[in-house]
């Protein structure tokens, strides 16, 4: 059978089918497709013993035999010449078998390549009985020498396991059943990565074993197989395969082979001698040669279904898609036709395609963009204003890709997606961020944004202005940032953002930017998230140069306004007093009152004057604290019994609540802290007059102390109408009243709690007041505990 002279190809003689019969579609359509699979589509038809030819063949041919399809074609014997010799008589037989009882054919065969190598084959074939009594094959063949060679390997790995086994005590082991006692060679802890001194006693080694080194899913198989062996007293070897961890911790796989050497009277297994021998290899070997049976069992299965998937994904694809042979369209799907405004896909077959372009001049220029990837057989994706066949314009993304030339002449397959709303929202997009970007560029107030990784993403021209370096210097360099603060600042940026993350929000913070030519500019920072987004952060920032000059010339002349006026308002008040005294003789009614409220006003100013200097020392931080122990109990009923007075003359009542356990020598309670006894007192009067001031006829100011954790706290409680909502959040700043009417009626210059709350804090503590307006106001302050005891 493998001379010429045997061989009838029949070929020629058989009917052509006519050009646009749908078989010849279906076998042009899976030529195109089938370059694409690791293998080989045929049709072999045997008439006789000596009569057969091949129908069809795939393009794979050329790579697996080293023929051309039309040379397989024309003659058939020229595969039989390329099969081994010692493989031929046995496929030949398979053909006959085949035939005869119309069962699958499969058989393993090499064939020989013309650089004197093998190659290893694999075919699988359906025959089907035809009219005329021949014998049709649709069959697949694919390359099998991967496996094959795979197998060999295996085969190998395994025969010099055998020797091994054979002449080598790689692995050995002797453990006593029944006392534990065991012995096993260096070789065996090598394998595993350990030594002799990681085991110094053997116990050791077998219950790391058993309890860490086996793995979990194999204990079971392990148990059973020596279970097997000692219920048939030997008789049954002892084999078991399982991972073993090694002491870099990687699990490798183990075969165990061993059996039991003694036995007790009771018939019960005493010695067992075996060995274990690293198989990983071996496994590693067998996965591959599984993968690759895998993959080969899915190729034969894919092939038959390709043509029937391929059909069903033509038809149902959302975007349109036409094969093209010499500018005419030869297949289209109904999307196409819906897109390009045909009645169905069918009415599209045998249009040219130049429809789709504006003019001649529109054609050539997209066949210069596109033709130089189609003939390097590339994919093509480009974006293209086409036409509908009735003129309507729309912007469409091409994808396309050159066929093959035995199928289609200047063939090519296109996907065509009308994209027309997405450009235009595109250029909208575009738009609104010129937009967006003209109007960061027209702010009066620097805008930077960026992101958690600490990168800035972009600014406006106005911080640009205030930094003195470009956007893409800025934007181009990763931390570019470092180059514009101190890193005190970037302390403080980073304290303002982790309290940005953690509670939403966070305040706004002075900073000194640094500028490009080496000055520093003072800047109010405020940062915030951009909205709908936790990565990204935005930051305004303003120079606030001018505002600070304008502080700076308003503390210098509250402080020398100040030192100027104290001199002659002394001088006043003293004169006042005088006078009121009846020093310079007894004065009518009438000039007493004057004098009176003189003398009062006189005091009210002196208070100003010495509450200005106070916060400008403060400022300055030229004011002196002392730390020393104070009893806040003492404190407090001395500022009681120095503001009973002025309570009584407004008919309000203070009342004292010590809540604090007496000492056991004294019988007396005590509030030990450290701080100014005089500033102590000064903020205990201050608040205690205010809730006198603000509190209605025959109403309590109630004053109490006690202990909360590791602090002392004392509250001033008044009834009074409290303070509005609107003003709660500027009550300690200087020269604010809530009420002025009411202030101004009572008497007070609103610098008061400013000074309370920075002489609390400069004393460690901690001020703050709960109000609710009609209802009242508790002002209260925290001093850490003192132990004098302890101290001493």
């Amino acid at each position: 059978m493998t001379g010429k002279s045997n061989l009838i190809a029949i070929d020629s003689s058989m009917p052509s089918l006519p050009p646009q019969d749908e078989l010849e579609k279906s076998h042009t359509l899976l030529s195109n497709f089938s370059r694409f699979l690791p293998g080989m589509f045929f049709q072999f038809q045997r008439y006789s013993e000596h009569q057969f030819s091949f129908k069809y063949v795939s393009a794979a041919v050329e790579q697996l035999f080293e023929i051309t399809a039309e040379q397989l074609i024309n003659d058939a014997s020229i595969l039989y010449r390329k099969i081994h010799p010692d493989d031929l008589a046995y496929l030949i037989i398979g053909i006959r078998r085949s035939a005869a009882e119309l069962t699958i054919w499969h058989h393993e065969y090499r064939v020989l390549r013309t650089d004197g190598g093998e190659r290893w084959l694999a075919g699988d074939a359906t025959p089907e009985k035809q009219a005329d009594g021949s014998v049709l094959w649709h069959g697949f063949i694919s390359d099998n020498t991967e496996r094959k060679l795979t197998e060999q390997k295996l085969l190998a790995a395994e025969q010099q396991m055998r020797l091994v086994m054979k002449a080598s005590n790689q692995g050995l082991y002797d453990i006593n059943l029944q006392s534990g006692k065991s012995t096993f060679s260096p070789e065996y802890l090598q394998m595993l990565g350990y030594s002799a001194e990681d085991f110094p006693d053997s116990s050791q080694f077998w219950n790391y074993f058993w309890s860490d080194g086996v793995h979990k899913d194999d204990v079971a198989n392990l148990r059973k197989a020596y279970q097997k062996h000692f219920a048939s007293r030997g008789t049954i070897d002892y084999h078991a395969e399982f991972r073993q961890k090694n002491k870099a911790g990687e699990w490798r796989w183990i075969m165990s082979i061993g059996a039991v050497v003694e036995w007790d009277t009771n018939q019960r297994a005493v010695r067992m001698v075996g060995t274990h021998i690293d198989i990983t290899e071996r496994k590693r070997i067998e996965e591959e040669l599984m993968l690759n049976q895998e993959l080969l069992n899915a190729s034969k299965n894919r092939y038959k279904e390709l043509a029937r998937e391929l059909e069903i994904l033509i038809a149902n694809a959302p975007v349109g898609i036409m094969f093209v042979s010499n500018d005419v369209i030869v297949r289209a799907n109904q999307a196409l036709a819906e897109l390009c405004r045909f009645p169905d896909a069918q009415s599209m077959i045998g249009v040219k395609t130049s429809f789709l372009y504006q003019h001649l001049d529109d054609y050539e220029a997209f066949g210069d963009a596109v033709i130089p990837k189609l003939l390097a057989d590339e994919l093509v994706e480009i974006e293209w204003r086409l036409h509908r066949n009735n003129g309507e314009a729309f912007f469409a993304r091409v994808a396309g890709r050159a066929l093959s030339s035995e199928t289609y002449h200047k063939g090519t397959v296109w996907m065509i997606e009308d994209i027309t709303e997405q450009r235009r929202t595109l250029d909208a997009l575009r738009d609104s961020e010129g937009r967006l970007q003209r109007l960061m560029n027209s702010s009066l107030i620097g805008i930077v944004h960026g992101n958690q990784r600490k990168r800035l993403l972009d600014v406006n021209q106005v911080f640009c202005q205030l930094c003195g370096y470009t956007r893409e210097q800025i934007i181009g360099e990763s931390y570019f940032w470092r180059e514009l603060m101190s890193e005190s600042d970037q302390y403080i940026c980073m304290q303002a953002y982790n309290e940005l993350q953690t509670t939403g929000t966070t305040s706004s913070f002075e900073i000194m930017l640094r500028h490009a030519d080496g000055r520093s500019i003072p800047v109010l920072v405020g940062v915030n998230h951009l909205e709908n987004s936790q990565q990204e952060w935005v930051a305004f920032t303003m120079d606030i140069s001018d505002r600070l000059r304008m502080h700076q010339l308003k503390t210098e002349f509250i402080s020398v306004v100040s030192h100027e006026l104290r001199t002659p308002l002394t001088s006043i008040r003293g004169s006042l007093g005088l006078l009121e005294s009846g020093v310079a003789g007894t004065l009518s009614d009438a000039a007493q009152q004057l004098v009176r409220i003189a003398n009062a006003n006189s005091k009210r100013l002196i208070g100003l004057v010495n509450d200005i200097l106070d916060m400008d020392k403060l400022a300055n931080g030229k004011m002196s604290i002392k730390s020393e122990p104070v009893d806040l109990v003492a404190l407090l009923y001395q500022a009681i019994e120095a503001n009973t007075a002025y309570a009584t003359n407004l008919h309000v009542s203070l009342v004292a609540d010590v809540r604090l356990i007496p000492d056991s020598t004294t019988d007396t309670p005590h509030a030990w802290c450290l701080g100014d006894s005089d500033r102590l007192m000064q903020v205990i009067t201050n608040l205690i007059s205010n809730a006198a001031k603000f509190s209605p006829e025959d109403a309590e100011v109630n004053i109490r102390l006690f202990q909360s954790n590791h602090v002392y706290r004392m509250e001033i409680c008044d009834h009074g109408p409290g303070i509005p909502l609107e003003f709660q959040a500027h009550i300690f700043e200087p020269f604010t009243q809530a009420d002025s009417t009411n202030t101004r009626q009572q008497g007070g210059t609103g610098l008061g709690l400013s000074i309370a709350k920075t002489l609390i804090e400069k004393m460690r503590g901690e001020i703050f007041f709960v109000s609710c307006p009609e209802h009242g106001t508790t002002f209260w302050f925290d001093l850490p505990i003192y132990d004098p005891v302890k101290s001493a």
